[in-house]
Formats: structure tokens, sequence, C-alpha cells
């Protein structure tokens, strides 16, 4: 019986000292991959690394001769390192990587010495990469990047369309960014497009906050089968490299080849407004002189239309799983009433540039665009009594002619909300809120210094509205300056006065907001005092820290 209730004790006692060390998490580890000790740098260098620790990392500083320079981007996502390290447990491990750089001709020509501080969320600090490289002022830097699509798995599974994505810099400048596969040059990639991640990494060289680029593929141009993809970066003094390298698999069949494309609006969420008087449609489908119409467009490609067996040949807008028009009423209106409309609506076929540029080899990428011109009063006073006020699902429905077809964005289209406002006693007609759209920042940029934040807004009661303010996490931060020109905004409202200066601009100076996440709400006030919000972003600040 002793002997039972010793082994017992001895037992329980290895079980306590066990437990911590199972749940242990991991030292303080950090690491720096680029650049390696005694290499020679020369344009951009780039300082690159992961760092985890039990607490948490709270930031990571880069020092040049033991002089402080700038803080890096943090939280990155290192998938290696995690596959690596699979029993660290915690978020805080999740996103081990840091990146930052300088440039090499801020410094003389010889050995200089390159380190990092960790600074971990309990103010600990860890000096990690202490090591020497030679700066060479006269050598010319290649370009360099990184591919983010497709990512770096074994083997990355494509049909159709898809994108090649990342960003690449050169203090020479990027000539062109090619995508290649199997050693053949498939197409070139637009380049130029913000990444505000790259530009704080490299604070000495504000051309990287334009260092994005993107390629959509067409795989249909491509034997279904595995091959090698490239993208090689070529800066303007003619030295090229390739900055990834992907292996993708290619399967296309008749089942996975269906159209795609893009609803721009109405986006998410949208509240659309109608008049529901006792007024008889006078055009089909219902449309009311007295109305306010509401725009529903996008655009949409087929790839069957390489072969000629394929092409976009309807697309159709469904509510609620109804059809409610087809491109088959396509009509071109000029006046409804005393509005000028001078467009065509409910068709397919509309001049879409910015779908060429982005794709160029698609065939018919310059005209994929599509437009109907609904009146939601109309729609809720005829629709006996299926289209009510309130919620709403709006998708649009696109075949080729192969008899394929797919819904945009998705099966489950987009929530809209229906509000039916009778005239407005004293102002005649029913006054519409004024909507718009914030093109800068997108949603979770990262940000640093002054930067401009700017957007267009229109309203369909000429001057009704007053300013535009922009409030920052609740608090009004000030008032945007607008009046500038958007031909773009006019060529899609042509219906709508002003439509062609409805462009609004604010400088924030992000260096009054803590380094965290804020949120960004632009709200247009009319004369009366009405408040509508006609956007909202959210976005990180991070600046470095002197």
């Amino acid at each position: 019986m002793w002997r039972l209730i010793a082994r017992g004790s001895v037992l329980a006692l290895l079980a306590v000292c066990l437990v911590p060390a199972a749940f242990a998490q991991p030292a303080f580890i950090g690491f720096i991959e680029k650049p390696a000790e005694g290499s020679t740098v020369t344009g951009m260098v780039l300082v690159q690394g992961w760092a985890v620790d039990p607490t948490g990392i709270s930031r990571v500083d880069l020092y040049v001769d033991d002089v402080f320079q700038y803080s890096a981007d943090i939280n990155i996502p290192r998938i290696d390192v995690v596959e690596a390290h699979p029993d660290w447990e915690g978020i805080q491990n999740r996103l081990p990587g840091f990146q930052t750089g300088f440039q090499a001709s801020r410094f003389s020509n010889g050995p200089h010495i390159i380190s990092m501080r960790v600074i971990t969320s309990d103010n600990q600090t860890f000096e990690i990469g202490r090591r020497t490289v030679i700066v060479d002022g006269k050598k010319n830097q290649s370009p360099f990047g990184y591919v983010d699509s497709p990512d770096s798995v074994a083997i990355y599974d494509v049909n159709g369309s898809f994108p090649v994505s990342g960003w690449v810099t050169d203090t020479d400048g990027v000539a062109r960014v090619d995508v290649l596969i199997d050693n053949l040059n498939q197409q070139s990639a637009v380049y130029g497009d913000p990444r505000p991640d790259v530009g704080n990494s490299f604070p000495d060289f504000p051309a990287a906050l334009y260092s994005g680029f993107v390629a959509e593929i067409d795989s249909t141009r491509i034997q279904d089968g595995v091959h090698v993809l490239q993208v090689r970066a070529t800066d303007r003094l003619g030295l090229s490299r390739v900055i990834g390298i992907r292996n993708i698999q290619v399967f296309n069949s008749e089942n996975n080849l269906r159209p795609f494309g893009r609803l721009d609006e109405p986006i998410k969420d949208a509240v659309l407004f109608g008049s529901c008087g006792n007024v008889v449609p006078v055009v089909s489908p219902g449309v009311r002189p007295d109305s306010h119409f509401t725009p529903i467009r996008g655009w949409a490609l087929d790839l069957g239309t390489r072969e000629n067996t394929g092409r976009v040949s309807y697309v159709e807008l469904l509510i609620d799983g109804a059809r409610i028009v087809s491109t088959d009423d396509c009509t071109y209106v000029g006046t409804i009433g005393n509005v000028v409309v001078d467009s065509y609506v409910n068709c397919y076929g509309l001049p879409r540039f910015d779908v060429a540029k982005y794709y160029a080899t698609y065939p018919d990428s310059p005209r994929s665009g599509f437009m109907f011109l609904l009146d939601i009063g109309t729609l809720l006073k005829t629709g006996g009594g299926f289209f009510n006020p309130g919620h709403h699902v709006m998708k649009v429905r696109v075949g080729d002619q192969e008899q394929t077809f797919a819904d945009i964005p998705n099966t489950a289209g987009v929530n809209v909300f229906f509000q039916c406002i009778q005239d407005v006693p004293g102002q005649g007609n029913f006054n519409a809120p004024p909507f718009g759209y914030i093109d800068f920042p997108t949603n979770f940029d990262y940000l640093k210094g002054t930067v401009t934040f700017f957007g267009w807004t229109l309203d369909e009661t000429s001057f009704d509205t007053s300013r535009i303010e922009i409030l920052i996490d609740g608090i009004v931060a000030g008032n945007a300056s607008t009046g500038y020109i958007r031909t773009d905004v006019h060529d899609a409202y042509p219906f709508i006065f002003n439509s062609t200066t409805s462009g609004w601009r604010f400088n924030m100076d992000t260096t009054q907001l803590s380094d965290a996440r804020h949120r960004l709400v632009v709200q247009a006030v009319e004369q009366s005092g009405r408040k509508t919000i006609i956007g909202s972003r959210d976005f990180y600040v991070n600046n470095p820290q002197n």
C-alpha cells in the first residue's frame, strides 16, 4: 500500500513539473535574412527577417553604424516560419515577419554595420543580426520585389482568368514587369499601383509607394498541365531580375470556363430610394420623368471568345431571384422628362477602358461594360406586393453563347434596401441624398506622414451639398476641398449636374494619430443640415518612432 502511495506521489509531482513545459512559449527568437554578412549592397537595401516573443513584438528598429534609421513594418505573414515551428501558440507568433530598407547612396562607399533592435510588448530590447555590409555606390542594382499571388504553395491550381500580382522597385526606375510561362513571355503587367505597405518599408525612396503590379492571365492560352511561372522585372538601364518563381497547374474545362466580372454599384448594404406616387410609367421598363434613377453598372467577360465558341450573350438584373430587366431591352435614352440621360441603358458592350487596361489580352475588354437604369419607385408601385420597402437581394446574371452562366458578384448577391419616400412638403419632388465614393485610402492601407484622402460626391439637387466632412474615429478632422475635375465620374453619371467637378480632397497629417488602426468616415452635409455618410475605410498608421 505504501509503495502505491509513494509511486502516485512521484507521478503527480512529475505531472506538475511537465505541464508548464508542455505549454511554454519560446523565448525571444529573431533572425535577419537579408542582407547577408559581408555582402555588397547598392541602390535600395532590403532588410528582412522575423522575430517572435511570448509577449509579442511592439517595434523593430533599423540601425546603421549604431545610428537609428527607421522603424520596420512588422506583423508580416511568414508561412515558412510558422510551418517550421508548429508548436508556437498564440496569435503573436502567427505574423512574425518584418521588413524595411535604406538607400545605400546616403552612406559612403565601404563597410558599414547594420543591426535591428526588437522591442517586445513588455519593453525588453533585443539586438539581432549585427553584421557588416559593403556599400558600393557605383554598382547598378537590379530590380527587387515580391510575388504575392500566386502564393508559394507547391503547386498553385488555376483556371480561366487568374491574377499575378506583387510589387517591384528599383532606384533607376522600373521599365517593365513581364510574366513568363515556361520561359516564354506571356504578357506584361500593369505597373504603378499604390502599395502603401512597400512605401512604409522604404521611407528613403518615395517611388516605392507606387510599386505594385498586376497582370490578369488568360489561362485558356496555356495548355492544361503543370507549368513554371516567372515574374521578371527590368529597370530603365536594362538590368533584369526574376523576382518570383511559382509552379502552376492549369485545368480548364467547359464546366469551369464561365463568364466573370464585377458589380461596381450598388455597393453592399446600399439604400436605394424611390418616389412611390400614383404615376403611370411612361416607358418600358418602368421609368418615370419625375423619378430618382438608380444605375446598376459593372463589367463582364467570357474567355470562350478567343475560339469563337463563346462570348457574353446576355446580362440580366435579378432582384430576390426574379428577372427584372435584361440587355435584350437595350436602348438609347436622350432625355426622360426634364432629365438629360444621354446614354445607352439596359445594355452590354459599353466602353470600359479601365477594364481593358488590366485585361489587355482579352478580346472584348474594351467594351465589357453593362448598365441598367432602375426606377425603384415604379418597381415598388407596380411590383404587385412582391417588392416592398426594406431588404432585398440584388445580383447580375451573365450568360455566354455556350449556355453557361455566372452570377456577379456571387450566387449570394448583395444586400440592398429599398426606401419609398413621397414628396417632401414645400420642396417639390423628393430630395435624394448625396452619394459618392472614397478612392483613397483603400481598406487596411498602411499610412504615414501627410497623405491625401480623395474621392467624389454627387448631389442630384445641384448645389445642395454645402460641405464634405472628414471624420477620424468619430471626430471631425475638417472639411475637404471640393470642385476637382472628375471626367470619369461625369462619364458614369452624365445626367447629374456638376458631375464633372465632383472630386474632393483632404490632406491628413497622420503623425497626429497613434500608430494603430483608425476609421475614416466621409459624410456630405447639405444646406438643410442633413448629413449622409458616403463611405468609410479602416486604415493603419505606421509612423517612424524618433
